[in-house]
């Protein structure tokens, strides 16, 4: 997989998976016992290793660095971040090792409003969606705490459609040293472009340091903290153009857009052909193909182009995410009947099933799997399994 100067995600939703499939979450390596080469984009639904795309990926050695290149640290990686991995997977098991791991933002910035009531906010003019797969950090109650003046990081899909981010994961800043944004372009003038509900001004950058510019490219922003005469000044302007290899398997998770028929659409950024007469279509049939639709495609990169194998329509709203967590628990609040595990808030509550143990065996220390969808106001999980490990 190659990046163009940017590496880094195309804006849409994104989940792919390169060198070997997945299928409802697990790996179909067809029993072959290989090790495969694997680039994996999607948002992180568990720990314990690293969960991406339904695949635990050992991250014990993988380098772990931020959108700008930096080196990180794996306890920088959260539950929701979207994350782009490079590794490989194991045949057999189905688990894969990271080799690197980088996660990034879609917008840093400055919340100007918030809608509860449609569950959105705006952030540097951007719209963003919040529904019951999405979590927080900094708010306790998620939406219903945020106000008009924060600073936020917000990891989302993009649908390029409405220009609508779907948000991921959301974190509550006590300062940001830069603004970022990422979008697509339009209004592109000498001076200045606009990324959904922002105006940005880029003549200060040097003309060597900018990318070709064009309506539609798909670009990342860091900016000045303080607009000037209503717009915001870039500091740098890098594309988000990603390319695939030929050849390799890959699973896609995002927002269809420039939909012409089964045999061409994006999802991704990624052109995609389900015309094909064995493609399997579940929960939904060819005929609800359509701009804006949601979907996960498993095929194989033919000349740049995805041909489907399986396409898989998701819902809308979210409530079909699962996030999981292994390991010691760190501390118990039987008053709150919750336990942090992972830095996570997990509660529990009479309609979680209890595997290996009851709720009188949650002790610090006490290995085990918690699953669960985010709580209420997204701040933690809520488990709906908890299986101790011996």
């Amino acid at each position: 997989m190659t990046f163009t100067h940017h590496p880094w995600r195309a804006l849409a939703a994104l989940a792919l998976t390169v060198g070997l499939t997945v299928s409802c979450g697990g790996v179909d390596s067809g029993g072959t016992g290989q090790t495969v080469q694997t680039s994996s984009s999607g948002r992180i639904s568990g720990f314990g290793s690293v969960i991406v795309n339904g695949v635990r990926f050992d991250d014990a050695q993988a380098a772990i660095v931020d959108d700008e290149g930096l080196a990180r640290v794996r306890a920088d990686l959260k539950l929701g971040m979207v994350v782009d991995v490079e590794g490989e997977v194991h045949g057999n098991s189905g688990n894969g090792v990271a080799r690197r791991i980088q996660f990034g933002n879609e917008i840093a910035g400055p919340v100007q409003a918030v809608d509860t009531a449609a569950s959105r906010l705006t952030v540097l003019g951007q719209v963003v969606q919040v529904d019951v797969d999405t979590l927080f950090s900094g708010y306790n109650r998620g939406l219903a705490d945020a106000v008009a003046g924060d600073l936020v990081e917000v990891f989302a899909f993009y649908d390029t459609n409405t220009a609508v981010y779907m948000a991921t994961r959301i974190e509550r800043k006590t300062s940001l040293a830069s603004f970022k944004l990422r979008g697509r372009i339009s209004g592109l003038s000498n001076t200045s472009f606009a990324l959904g509900g922002a105006l940005i001004d880029y003549s200060s950058i040097a003309p060597p340091a900018l990318p070709r510019l064009a309506n539609g490219l798909s670009v990342r922003v860091s900016l000045q903290t303080l607009p000037v005469a209503g717009r915001w000044v870039a500091t740098s302007v890098h594309t988000s153009q990603r390319n695939f290899p030929d050849t390799s398997d890959a699973e896609l998770e995002g927002f269809i857009g420039s939909f012409v028929s089964a045999a061409s659409f994006q999802v991704g950024g990624v052109l995609v052909d389900a015309s094909g007469p064995g493609v399997d279509f579940r929960h939904g049939s060819i005929n609800q193909l359509a701009n804006g639709t949601r979907v996960e495609v498993e095929g194989q990169i033919r000349n740049g182009v995805l041909v489907a194998r399986q396409v898989d329509f998701k819902r809308g709203g979210g409530g079909d995410q699962e996030f999981e967590l292994h390991g010691a628990i760190e501390s118990v609040n039987a008053t709150a009947r919750s336990f942090v595990l992972r830095g996570v808030t997990v509660a529990y509550d009479t309609g979680t099933a209890f595997s290996g143990g009851t709720a009188a065996n949650l002790v610090v220390g006490a290995q085990l799997e918690a699953k669960g969808a985010p709580s209420p106001g997204g701040a933690g999980l809520q488990a709906s399994r908890i299986k101790f490990e011996r």
